[in-house]
């Protein structure tokens, strides 16, 4: 029995002692799909796929094409249903953001535009459900100056914004059914929503701003005044930290640094390059859920990731795109390769070769191991890199 014990921890340590790494999945060319779908139009090199025109929700996965929102099931690969969201509209777009979004039940909410006899723009927010139906419209009678939007929270409502003057916005808050549950005037420049935080901006002076920071209610939580000679706002995580940064031309290397509510500084990190695009951009996660236990991105030719604590970790990768995903995994995507990182030592989970045929290729990252490519005849295909 003790020789037998003895065997098993033995076999557990050196278990323990073997890296992520060698249990990494590697394909020398694109792997068998689950499932591939073509989109009628077949224009060729037209991009259907990229980091604004696709969301994943629900089993569902969202794309614009010619105008019109198409929706796919993810498990079956079957056409879903499409939505002709710019019916009579005079503002055209064909992204995910401002204009539409996608909650966490599937529903799609589109703004669109008419031009009436003043030449004024009247806007509307369009709710739809995943098969296309329209479940509800609700039309605006506020002159615009120039900006409207719609932003889902994390509490099933939905907000819209209108621009009415100079630092002056006005917001209706519905919920899922359509039931306006407030309208309310702000003095103040509307920044967005991000990870629980919905975001005003109010000029204080020639290079400082006042950001504040609401729940969901739309109640205050904090208010932080920000010196744009310190450093540039790039968001708030999930875990409430303001993150900031500043790039110095003469020595190449930019200072990324975290605040917390009240101001103090929490960590500061100083990396070699200039910033690039970071994981508080909307665009680099696809699918459900929060990155959230990271901050990261591109500076110069590295891909970095920072903890809450300021821990760093970084990828010399060269040029290249990144995607994150709920399960706190990360895709990066050069001209050569297609590699799946855990995000908390940056080891190797999956990687995919690819070859001059394919390398200009969409991918889009759900998690989990999931991807979905996009080749150059619109061919969609549903890849888990995670099945043996």
């Amino acid at each position: 029995m003790n020789a037998r014990k003895l065997l098993l921890s033995t076999l557990i340590a050196v278990l323990l002692l073997v890296p992520t790494q060698a249990f990494a999945r590697t394909w020398t060319s694109i792997p068998e799909a689950e499932w591939s779908y073509t989109d009628p139009k077949t224009e060729d090199y037209y991009r259907y796929i990229s980091l604004s025109a696709s969301e994943i929700r629900k089993n569902n996965l969202y794309y614009f094409s010619s105008d019109k929102l198409h929706i796919i099931n993810t498990n079956t690969g079957k056409h879903k249903a499409t939505i002709d969201y710019l019916k009579n509209s005079n503002v055209n777009y064909s992204f995910f953001g401002s204009l539409a979004q996608v909650d966490n039940k599937g529903n799609v909410y589109a703004m669109t535009a008419t031009k009436n006899s003043s030449g004024n723009y009247a806007y509307k927010l369009t709710a739809y459900n995943d098969a296309g139906t329209k479940l509800w419209e609700k039309p605006y009678k506020e002159k615009i100056r120039s900006i409207a939007g719609v932003l889902t929270l994390n509490n099933g409502n939905i907000v819209t914004y209108l621009e009415t003057a100079s630092e002056k916005f006005v917001t209706y808050t519905y919920d899922a059914k359509g039931q306006l549950k407030e309208k309310k005037e702000w003095k103040s420049f509307i920044n967005g929503y991000q990870n629980g935080y919905f975001v005003t901006v109010n000029i204080i002076g020639k290079q400082a701003s006042r950001f504040s920071f609401y729940d969901d209610s739309m109640k205050l939580k904090f208010s932080l005044n920000v010196n744009f000679k310190d450093g540039y706002y790039s968001g708030i995580t999930a875990e409430g930290l303001i993150i900031f940064y500043k790039y110095n031309s003469a020595t190449n290397k930019t200072t990324y640094f975290a605040k917390d509510q009240k101001g103090k500084t929490v960590w500061s990190k100083e990396l070699t390059g200039q910033a690039g695009r970071d994981t508080l951009y909307d665009h680099h996660h696809h699918g459900e859920g929060t990155f959230t236990k990271w901050y990261g991105g591109n500076v110069g030719d590295k891909f970095f990731l920072i903890d809450r604590k300021g821990n760093t970790k970084q990828l010399t990768v060269g040029d290249f795109e990144f995607q994150t995903a709920s399960d706190e995994t990360v895709m990066l995507k050069t001209n050569k390769k297609v590699v799946i990182y855990k995000a908390s030592n940056l080891s190797v989970l999956h990687s995919i070769t690819l070859t001059e045929a394919n390398k200009e290729d969409q991918f889009l990252y759900a998690g989990g191991g999931i991807v979905y490519r996009i080749d150059e005849k619109n061919v969609i295909s549903k890849m888990d890199l995670g099945k043996g």
